[in-house]
């Protein structure tokens, strides 16, 4: 079944929705971060919708397998999210919100640490940022992901800058076959809320490759 990765739509977005609570799905984490039914999906869209309306560097890409779509089945079956930060534009800080279906405490703890971190290395500097990247777990290990990153490792490269990420253990051997290094990990206790002791995220640099 022949896969193809393509611009996404604001249409696409419920549909990535969708496929993010599944990838990441029930975990001792996500039980933290996300308490209870966890956010909505329609605010989920509304901020994927305002980042991408202040921010000009915001680029979402789906990967799509032409045989459901030929079926006229939703054909989208990963989705990614990369900044791309060439040429005039620059980043600016997220002004992050925490909202309904969320531990504001635990999230800020953990995503808000990784702002402040990704901040701290790049203020102002060009760069490819890798935000997100989930598949569809029906069709894991079918090349949808690697298909992401070919995508924005090949901007970065065409564009000569360094590509930045923040991975879990699950998919971080992904990532180093892509050239990304891990250069510092994140560690949040969260037991005070019943999780783990240890969540983890790292983050990872990768150098442009000449042509």
């Amino acid at each position: 079944m022949p896969l193809k990765i393509a611009p996404a739509t604001e249409a696409d977005m419920v549909r990535s929705s969708e496929i993010e609570k599944r990838a990441y799905g029930p975990s001792e984490s996500n039980a933290v971060f996300f308490p209870g039914e966890g956010m909505k999906t329609e605010d989920r869209i509304a901020i994927m919708i305002a980042r991408k309306n202040e921010e000009p560097a915001f680029q979402m890409m789906k990967v799509v397998d032409t045989d459901l779509e030929a079926k006229g089945e939703d054909g989208i079956i990963a989705c990614t999210l990369w900044f791309i930060w060439s040429g005039d534009l620059r980043p600016s800080k997220p002004k992050r919100t925490w909202g309904p279906g969320t531990n504001v405490e635990a999230c800020d703890a953990f995503f808000g640490e990784m702002d402040r971190r990704w901040w701290a290395r790049f203020e102002g500097k060009p760069h490819v940022y890798l935000k997100l990247l989930h598949t569809d777990p029906d069709h894991q290990r079918r090349g949808a992901g690697s298909k992401c990153l070919e995508w924005g490792t090949a901007e970065a490269d065409r564009l000569g800058l360094v590509s930045y990420l923040e991975s879990s253990e699950e998919g971080r051997p992904l990532y180093e076959k892509f050239g990304f290094k891990e250069v510092d990990r994140i560690v949040v206790d969260l037991s005070k809320w019943g999780g783990p002791t240890e969540a983890k995220a790292y983050q990872m640099v990768r150098e442009p490759v000449s042509n």
